[in-house]
């Protein structure tokens, strides 16, 4: 069954979540569906590319058309991305050279003569009223004919898409891989492991979360998904705090503790006293926060 949230397990990990079922004559698809993700320099591993074959046709057309979407987003291919000089990286003048063109141009125009010439007269000129200054000086499909030769030697690096498992599968074991990343996410991954983390909730869980900004985000969501948050010290419980006012969980920065909804306050005591029950010791980790501690408990 295909899964709204599949595209990050292929954004990710570069595996594709396959059904097992059901069989069909999906062997022309397929080599189509290889064809086309060629043209954006993706390829089916062998083993993908079989299992694909194997499956009916329209289930291969469904995992084509999302899977397609999902990579062309990866390459920016979604977006028309122009340059400004159409030589780029190469042909692009000295700047000097560059802004005397500018004015030069300016200065050919009579729309902009008489504005630049009152402007030189003063010695300072806004270049940013320069007409050439901003406008692109080619179409998008001019620049596209110019670099034919780019795109066919970019045709030479693929990146191969693999043979995933059930898309649950999947999307477990990326939601476990984000949440016990020993390095702090980006916020691009923080937003799937919130996605993931609220699907996963009553699934497998972390044996550890090393960054506590990853742990803030996770049980925000679980929270909001109505599991109990995983707490390890009191200070997590702060952050799931700041996490709910919409703050800082780095704790860097001051956050301001608004009223906090009497469930959400019930499920941060909670937290708390589990924490402290099993290990008092660790209530001593409030005095290096004790001011937003008692902005919390106003």
């Amino acid at each position: 069954m295909v899964h709204r949230l599949d595209p990050l397990v292929i954004r990710h990990t570069h595996r594709v979540p396959v059904p097992d079922g059901p069989a069909g004559e999906g062997a022309v698809a397929a080599r189509q569906f290889d064809a086309a993700l060629m043209s954006v320099g993706f390829k089916l591993s062998a083993e993908l590319l079989e299992h694909l074959s194997g499956l009916a046709r329209d289930t291969v057309v469904g995992i084509a058309a999302r899977t397609l979407r999902t990579v062309r987003e990866l390459v920016g291919d979604h977006v028309r991305h122009n340059v400004y000089f159409i030589d780029f990286p190469a042909g692009v003048p000295d700047t000097f050279d560059f802004w005397m063109r500018c004015v030069t141009e300016a200065l050919a125009d009579d729309t902009t003569r008489a504005n630049t010439l009152r402007q030189l007269s003063t010695g300072v000129v806004d270049l940013l009223t320069l007409p050439a200054y901003g406008a692109y000086q080619h179409t998008y499909a001019r620049m596209l004919a110019h670099h034919d030769e780019l795109i066919a030697a970019a045709g030479d690096r693929l990146t191969v898409l693999h043979r995933g498992g059930s898309s649950e599968t999947e999307l477990t074991a990326l939601y476990l891989a984000l949440a016990g990343s020993p390095t702090p996410l980006g916020e691009e991954a923080l937003g799937d492991l919130r996605e993931l983390a609220g699907h996963c909730a009553d699934g497998p869980q972390p044996a550890e979360i090393p960054v506590r900004e990853n742990r803030a985000v996770l049980n925000l969501a679980r929270v909001m998904a109505g599991s109990e948050p995983l707490l390890d010290t009191v200070t997590d419980v702060l952050r799931l705090a700041c996490a709910f006012a919409g703050g800082d969980v780095t704790l860097q920065a001051p956050t301001r503790l608004r009223a906090l909804p009497r469930p959400v306050r019930r499920t941060l005591l909670a937290g708390l006293d589990a924490v402290v029950a099993a290990a008092p010791a660790k209530l001593a980790d409030v005095h290096a926060h004790r001011e937003m501690w008692k902005r919390l408990g106003e």
